[in-house]
């Protein structure tokens, strides 16, 4: 990963997985460090290691 730091546990971000180029959406568990995609049809997680790159995504105002 190119961030030294990991998300808050159950932070919304956006994560590259390193064998591909495109931005998923989803949401950070910190107890097992997974990556959870919350658009996905079906429960799709994501290793911390197969993750290049993440970013918090910005919050949405009210």
């Amino acid at each position: 990963m190119t961030q030294s730091e990991i998300p808050e546990n159950g932070a919304l971000v956006r994560f590259l997985r390193t064998d591909e180029e495109d931005w998923r959406d989803g949401e950070f568990d910190a107890e097992n460090h997974l990556f959870i995609e919350i658009y996905a049809l079906e429960l799709s997680t994501h290793a911390m290691e197969d993750i290049q790159e993440w970013e918090y995504l910005p919050k949405v105002g009210y």
